[in-house]
């Protein structure tokens, strides 16, 4: 199957969602699954019998296929032995795809030393003390793997290496207090202000990453941890409910994506597509 999209002009964001059957064994992943969240997803996908929401994917090197989001959904199918996955392909060098990287806000813990505390236990890790002004600038400019930051100050986490080398240590890093601690993604605010909202804790602010660094971390077989790296992707197809039962069967690919393919066209005819031009909230997730 081709899924070189490099020859194609850039999508429109009201454009029909171009819709495969891959193979699980072709995807890459750029990021951990989350363990608690893949037990879930495991558990819904049996008793439900489908996969509601297509993980969203671009074409990578040597025919495969990177995971841009989904990383828990295709580890769970891949858990229960389904050998195929319908996603949502997408062309990485579109404009209108963001990547953008979200931070993580560490409760507090009484039963575990500071995050702060324990940065220095990383393996090749320079921990320097900054003032905590600045770190939103020395990370934006690169000059540290991550900071972190608590209500005694702030250290930047510098390291020499290329993309998944960082990847890596940023996997340690993260599981200091994956487990430990209750974790919130934010994607800005200060440290007072987050303190105000969720009580005591340290702020974990990563670096930004380009879109050729999670090709290479995924081709590379890094992985970045889970709760990183965000996209921001338009005209995401949801709720396409596609049953389990025929991605598990055994018929050919070509058999399934036709079978797929007269599916969407029958929701456009019977008119069961909506598409929402504005940002949407969910509450059922």
């Amino acid at each position: 199957m081709d899924l070189s999209l490099r020859e194609r002009p850039p999508r429109a964001a009201h454009a029909a969602p171009d819709l495969r059957v891959i193979e699980t064994a072709r995807l890459l992943l750029h990021e951990e699954p989350d363990p608690g969240r893949v037990a879930r997803l495991r558990e819904a996908l049996r008793r439900d019998g489908m996969l509601r929401n297509p993980p969203i994917v671009a074409p990578g090197p040597a025919a495969r296929v990177t995971v841009l989001d989904g990383a828990n959904r295709v580890t769970a199918l891949r858990e229960i032995g389904v050998p195929h996955i319908v996603a949502q392909v997408v062309s990485y060098e579109d404009d209108a795809i963001v990547l953008s990287t979200w931070r993580h806000y560490v409760g507090e813990d009484a039963s575990a030393p500071p995050v702060r505390d324990r940065v220095a236990s990383l393996p090749g890790i320079t921990v320097v003390p900054v003032p905590a002004a600045e770190i939103e600038d020395r990370v934006a400019q690169r000059e540290g793997l991550a900071a972190v930051s608590d209500g005694r100050g702030a250290v930047l986490l510098q390291e020499g290496g290329d993309p998944v080398a960082a990847a890596e240590t940023l996997a340690r890093l993260v599981a200091l207090y994956r487990g430990q601690h209750r974790i919130y993604r934010v994607d800005g605010g200060s440290l007072e202000a987050l303190r105000a909202e969720y009580g005591p804790g340290t702020l974990v602010i990563f670096p930004s990453f380009e879109k050729r660094d999670i090709l290479l971390i995924a081709a590379r077989g890094g992985r970045l941890p889970a709760g990183i790296t965000r996209h921001l992707i338009p005209g995401r197809a949801l709720r396409l409910n596609t049953p389990l039962a025929w991605l598990a069967e055994p018929s050919a690919l070509e058999e399934k994506q036709a079978r797929l393919d007269a599916h969407v066209r029958r929701r456009w005819r019977e008119h069961g597509v909506r598409y929402y031009a504005e940002p949407t909230f969910l509450f059922d997730e």
